[in-house]
């Protein structure tokens, strides 16, 4: 048994003592909005979720429901000052999220669906990583928000594993481990996901929330 088996193992040990119910999990469905979809993606990354990225998405999806595409995005941004969209005004955000635009746009990335079929390509997916403020946990945050299975990696997932027995800060070890729980379990990964994110928020009281926590399963 090689040391990720190992870790596998600890995991399930750990899931196997905690309350949870992997059949009351859903899988999430995407906004159908790129421009929230973009937005969401971007701002989750250390920002807390119930108090700065949610209100921004809600926000767009109330606006702007009518642009759902990646062009209608960048219709919208060059007409209506990004700033004012996303009502941030963080411009290395800012400057993330049209680029991240403009690239799907050159990808003929035009909607949720076609996101979730490019972004499944390893080589795609690691493209994104070239674009400034995108890491791994963004681009498996995109997976999530497009409808894939994924598990983003932060540092209360890491917490679940250092309660578990594995010590590890590299994410993709993280993400393998986790992934191939899934697997091992039957369960979808954004399943797994959510169940750990349920026992961490209810057993940690300085856990951040997230779009679990503030969307369920469903968005709106």
């Amino acid at each position: 048994m090689d040391n990720i088996e190992r870790s596998v193992q600890k995991v399930i040990e750990l899931l196997e003592r905690i309350p949870h119910n992997y059949v009351e999990i859903t899988q999430r469905t995407p906004y159908y909005n790129m421009a929230a979809t973009l937005t969401d993606s971007v701002l989750q990354a250390g920002m807390n979720y119930k108090s700065v990225v949610y209100p921004r998405v809600y926000s767009i999806l109330s606006k702007y429901s009518d642009y759902r595409t990646t062009c209608d995005f960048i219709i919208l941004f060059q007409t209506i000052p990004i700033e004012e969209i996303i009502q941030l005004k963080n411009k290395r955000k800012q400057d993330t999220i049209c680029e991240l635009a403009w690239f799907f746009y050159n990808c003929n990335i035009n909607t949720e669906d076609d996101l979730a079929e490019w972004i499944l390509d390893e080589g795609n997916a690691e493209s994104l990583l070239d674009i400034n403020g995108v890491g791994r946990k963004t681009v498996d945050y995109m997976k999530l928000l497009s409808g894939q299975q994924a598990i983003p990696i932060d540092r209360h997932m890491f917490q679940f594993l250092e309660k578990a027995g594995v010590l590890t800060s590299d994410y993709k070890e993280a993400s393998k481990i986790l992934r191939k729980t899934a697997a091992l379990l039957e369960v979808g990964e954004s399943v797994l996901d959510k169940a750990i994110w349920n026992y961490m928020s209810q057993n940690k009281s300085d856990v951040q929330l997230s779009i679990h926590d503030v969307y369920g399963d469903t968005l709106l």
